[in-house]
């Protein structure tokens, strides 16, 4: 929370969830409140349901073990009890607020309408959990809906940062729905009556005809705005397309969601809004509630609208730097961040791959797919010497989902990293496993030799890397490759195509992709050899931009989940 003073302003700290004091102090103007911050990591680590049962549906946001998977240690939950999240500001400016805000739209109903878009699929998808306002009523052992890991006995409200589906409370979730568009007067027959005749003519009257264009031009919409379960970086608004209820008992499971509102039909056909059909269905009928809403169209495409591309660049590490600032830069902005006179631009003289597995933190005794779980990545020599350039790809969100914790920092285990800080607001939400991202991360080595050092000395299964290696190193021999020009290869690649699969596009076949591009070698393929079997190079896709593609409509009509 922020207040301003003529003079100085009071800070207020809560060190942990079992302090019983606070530590006040005077700080340049700006109140800043660390609370203890829930963003526990069983969120991501279990598959169980949020709702009572077992139900496979509820499970849309689980992190299981693909090639581009975090460590998470057994007993990380404890730890992260007692980490500070500071409160800057507003809910969702800053990227470690996990406060979380709800209410009616207060603003300009035609910047709501321009912010949300048009009505085409494309946008991603997120749901929410409805839980009832006296889901704690019975106290903490006997929620209602909600699993006990994912309640504060504390504050007494679900934790922030859950997995999907985000639990958000009745009166919460519909008193942040607003309406744009118009409405269909529709009573009976009537629209019927006035709009044909009785032998199925179409009607000459023309002042109905025009109103009735109109409002298929706006139809309605509900949508949602605001801060969901301390996510900052959700793309606002969101619309509603559907509601579904399903009967908690055993039989109720078994027979699964049914919709209750739908945008096309109770939506706009009947003109009814979510809260008419469905805000008893928690609260009076007892019935388990999922929503599912819509992000706008270019949220599919990047992490702001002016922005568009998944790829991020971390700068700030330097040989001899100690502990600096970073900044982060992503999407097309970093053409124009690194707009800078062509004879100082650096230039890349080497390509390595490097590929390794993830330790298990000691305890954890590897599984067969954990042995054959290998991380791959690019490291980039410059000219200058003064670092070098780590690229790799992974989940969508996989770094701003697991509160920055990047292993290729010496701060990586503390509890705010530089990169937290320095991460974007609009970054930090969860982590999509069929959607892809390329990260940039200059580190302060000056050559291959220096980096294969650093990793040395996290080696082992209670460091950070097993059985690192080198499967390919060659000089750059592509005549453009300056960093501007690598920035624009790789948004060319991530906008062309931004899935992430298991098999046939991940971290391996992306390296094998850059390292073929920028040493001009046909023989480079994927470190392990089950990656190999499908593998088939996608070099050209660094070349060509994206824009032709999305205007033959071959990626724009998907709709990413």
């Amino acid at each position: 929370s922020v207040a301003s003073s003529a003079s100085s302003t009071e800070h207020e700290i809560r060190l942990t969830r079992q302090s019983k004091f606070k530590v006040r102090a005077l700080v340049d103007g700006i109140m800043i409140e660390p609370v203890t911050s829930h963003c526990d990591d069983d969120n991501y680590g279990d598959g169980g349901s949020h709702f009572s049962g077992t139900d496979d549906d509820d499970d849309e946001y689980t992190a299981s073990a693909l090639i581009e998977r975090l460590t998470i240690d057994d007993d990380e939950d404890a730890v992260m009890q007692q980490q500070p999240s500071f409160q800057l500001g507003a809910p969702g400016q800053h990227s470690r607020c996990t406060r979380s805000s709800y209410g009616p739209y207060v603003g300009s109903m035609d910047e709501l309408e321009d912010r949300i878009g048009p009505d085409v699929d494309g946008g991603l998808i997120f749901t929410l959990k409805i839980l009832p306002n006296n889901y704690n009523s019975m106290g903490e052992k006997k929620l209602k809906f909600l699993q006990p890991k994912d309640y504060d006995p504390l504050s007494q409200t679900p934790k922030p940062r859950r997995k999907m589906p985000f639990p958000v409370t009745v009166d919460d979730f519909y008193g942040s729905l607003t309406r744009i568009g118009e409405l269909v007067d529709v009573v009976g027959e009537e629209l019927v009556d006035d709009l044909w005749d009785r032998d199925g003519r179409q009607c000459s009257n023309t002042t109905h005809n025009t109103n009735s264009d109109q409002n298929e031009s706006r139809p309605p919409r509900w949508v949602f705005t605001g801060v969901i379960n301390g996510w900052p970086g959700l793309p606002m608004p969101l619309e509603v397309l559907t509601i579904q209820t399903r009967d908690p008992s055993f039989l109720g499971r078994r027979k699964g969601f049914t919709t209750s509102w739908d945008r096309d039909n109770e939506g706009r056909i009947e003109g009814k809004s979510p809260s008419l059909c469905c805000k008893s269905a928690s609260e009076e009928k007892g019935l388990q509630v999922k929503a599912k809403l819509r992000a706008p169209e270019w949220s599919a495409h990047g992490w702001s609208r002016s922005s568009p591309g998944f790829l991020f660049w971390v700068e700030g590490q330097r040989l001899g730097s100690v502990n600096p600032p970073l900044v982060v830069t992503y999407g097309t902005n970093l053409i124009s961040h690194f707009r800078c006179p062509e004879e100082d631009d650096p230039q890349i003289t080497r390509v390595h791959m490097i590929n390794h597995r993830y330790a298990t933190g000691g305890t954890k005794v590897e599984s067969q797919k954990d042995k054959l779980t290998y991380h791959s990545i690019v490291l980039l020599e410059w000219d200058h010497a003064k670092y070098c350039s780590v690229v790799e790809t992974g989940f969508l969100n996989g770094l701003g989902g697991y509160r920055c914790k990047s292993n290729w920092y010496v701060d990586r285990d503390a509890l705010e990293t530089n990169l937290y800080a320095a991460f974007p607001p609009e970054m930090v939400m969860p982590w999509k496993d069929t959607m892809s991202e390329i990260r940039v991360h200059d580190v302060p080595y000056p050559d291959l030799d220096s980096f294969l050092g650093f990793m040395k000395n996290h080696s082992g299964h209670e460091g950070r890397f097993v059985d690192t290696n080198v499967s390919f190193s060659h000089a750059v021999r592509l005549t453009y490759r300056s960093r501007r020009n690598i920035v624009t290869y790789l948004l060319n690649y991530i906008r062309r195509d931004r899935t992430y699969s298991e098999m046939k596009r991940n971290c391996q076949t992306f390296a094998a992709d850059l390292c073929g591009f920028l040493a001009g070698k046909r023989d480079v393929r994927p470190y392990h050899p089950v990656n190999q079997i499908q593998y088939t190079t996608q070099k050209h896709k660094f070349l060509y931009e994206s824009s032709s593609i999305d205007d033959e409509g071959l990626e724009s009509s998907l709709c990413y989940v």
